[in-house]
Order: structure tokens, then sequence, then C-alpha cells
């Protein structure tokens, strides 16, 4: 089902956005560009950024689709198949289906600076340990117990999912990123 054209717009202002922003950051630096800037760039008030993405490391850990009252990942998510949720989170956030799709930059654009700014390198790992709770929860719903549930959500999280996407960037992005995905899990499975 196509989202409405109110909700269309709202996405899409949510990438013109993120996208301004990190035209910005690669211009001038991240640590030189305020939350003003980036709303007049984009021609939104600095209520509006605040309202979408609460702080300007929220560029870079905000579901787009938050701002439309939806959830991008939480779908996607079956504690009974963990290797198959990570595949359809990753094809998600990069393939979204046409009847969503808005204009923004390639997928993770600003992921370099997830990798070297502190700032937004600790806010992103804020919402990956929120991610990893929330996995916990599901899986101790299941019978895990709260050790097991707890390293397994971290080890999918963290280290499957992050853990492959910093090395999709740091390869150059010249394979999909389903398939580090597919390798981490592969390493997952040959663990002794």
């Amino acid at each position: 089902m196509a989202l409405p054209l109110r909700e269309r717009n709202r996405l899409a202002a949510a990438h013109h956005i993120i996208d301004t922003a990190i035209d910005l950051f690669d211009e001038h630096g991240y640590g030189q560009v305020t939350v003003e800037q980036i709303a007049a760039a984009a021609g939104v008030s600095p209520r509006t950024f605040y309202r979408y993405f609460g702080s300007k490391e929220g560029l870079f850990t905000t579901d787009p689709y938050t701002v439309i009252g939806a959830d991008q990942i939480q779908p996607h998510i079956d504690p009974d198949d963990l290797p198959g949720t990570l595949r359809r989170i990753i094809a998600a956030v990069t393939d979204p289906p046409p009847q969503e799709a808005v204009p923004a930059g390639p997928p993770w654009r600003g992921m370099h600076y997830v990798l070297q700014e502190p700032a937004v390198r600790a806010a992103v790992y804020t919402a990956l340990d929120e991610g990893s709770r929330r996995f916990t929860e599901l899986l101790r719903e299941r019978g895990m117990s709260a050790t097991q549930a707890r390293v397994t959500a971290r080890t999918y999280w963290f280290g499957v999912y992050f853990g492959s996407l910093e090395q999709w960037h740091l390869d150059g992005r010249v394979r999909p990123p389903g398939d580090y995905i597919d390798q981490a899990l592969a390493a997952l499975h040959d663990l002794p």
C-alpha cells in the first residue's frame, strides 16, 4: 500500500534534511556545522529539525520513517529467525518498497562520520544499545535466560549488523551490504 501524500512529503523532507546536513558536513566539517545552519540550508525551521531528529547526532540514529509514525525496522524482526531478521533489515533500509521510495542519497552516506566523529559514534552506540535491549526482551519472551538473550542480542545487533556495515564502508562499498551480513553470519556459524 502506498503512503499517503502527506506522509510521503514528510518522509521526503526528513531525507532532504539528512542529505543537506551531510553535504554541509562534507563541505565544512561535522563540528563546524550547527543545527541552525542545517535547518536554514534545508529550508525548514530549527524546530522542525529538532522534532524530526532531536539533535545533530540524531541524523545518524533516527529512522526517517519515525517522522511519519512508522518503524522501518520493527516489522522485520523475528526472534525465531535472527539471521533472516538482519537480512530483512538490511534490505528494508537499502531498498525501500517502490511505493515508499523518496529521493535520498546513497544508504549510509554519512557512515564515515559514524567511524570518525566521537559524538556520532557514541549516539550510534546508544541507539544500537536500545535496539539490543529490545531484542533481548523479545528473546527472553521466547524462553532464553537473561544471559543467553543479552549475549545473543548484542552479538547480532552490534557484531553482525553494525560490524557488517562498518566493514562494508571500510571496503569502499563495492559489494551489497547483504553480502557482509551473510559473511558475518557464516563466521558465527563457523565458531567452535
